[in-house]
């Protein structure tokens, strides 16, 4: 729609129909697909958007490799979350009643999310923090800037890095069960792309270890 003023044109675009019976369009309601404290981390949020609802039965039910290509603002956080609550639910850190007889997983209990900048780290951490803190897990920063004791380190439930620093913390970590790296039972890259980049081989050497 068209409408021509004086000295501009004003042109009205309506929102694209969105098929609500096609399956690659649901929504999925937060209260149908989670309980108990996972889905408190949510809380706020009334449903999953369409891409965070088709990848939502491999990330909150399995723990298989997921790689999320999606633009900026599609809602990718989200989808890290949705792994952290799975994460945590199965090592006994959260709990969802739908799960109650599922045996708990014997692996690092810690998540570890890997931002390709520290600014960038920093806005992570706000972002669990305030999602998590309700659930009493701890989120801390681990950067050129943001230095953990080894209390600080060993009390935290999410670490936010970036790939040089983790790549420090686990080069020696060995067998070590009480090195950070082996304490890790979930990775999260963001901007898994920069394997391209000149920093890409310090992202492979990361993942290579884990």
């Amino acid at each position: 729609e068209r409408e021509y003023e004086e000295g501009y044109e004003k042109v009205t675009i309506p929102a694209p129909f969105r098929d609500e019976s096609d399956a690659s369009n649901r929504r999925l309601p937060i209260n149908e697909i989670m309980s108990g404290s996972c889905a408190q981390v949510f809380a706020g949020t009334a449903s999953l958007n369409p891409m965070q609802s088709k990848v939502f039965e491999t990330a909150y039910h399995h723990r298989d490799n997921l790689l999320v290509c999606a633009p900026t603002g599609a809602g990718k956080t989200n989808v890290a979350l949705t792994t952290v609550a799975s994460h945590f639910r199965d090592v006994g850190l959260l709990n969802d009643p739908n799960f109650s007889e599922v045996s708990l997983l014997e692996t690092g209990s810690k998540v570890v999310y890997i931002a390709p900048m520290k600014a960038l780290a920093q806005e992570v951490v706000s972002k669990f923090h305030s999602k998590l803190h309700p659930m009493k897990l701890i989120v801390k920063e681990l950067t050129g800037d943001m230095q953990l004791t080894r209390a600080e380190a060993e009390a935290a439930n999410v670490i936010v890095t970036t790939p040089e620093k983790w790549d420090v913390v686990t080069r020696k970590s060995g067998n070590d069960e009480n090195s950070l790296g082996n304490q890790c039972g979930l990775l999260i890259i963001d901007e898994v792309h920069l394997l391209a980049d000149e920093r890409g081989a310090v992202i492979e050497s990361v993942v290579a270890r884990v």
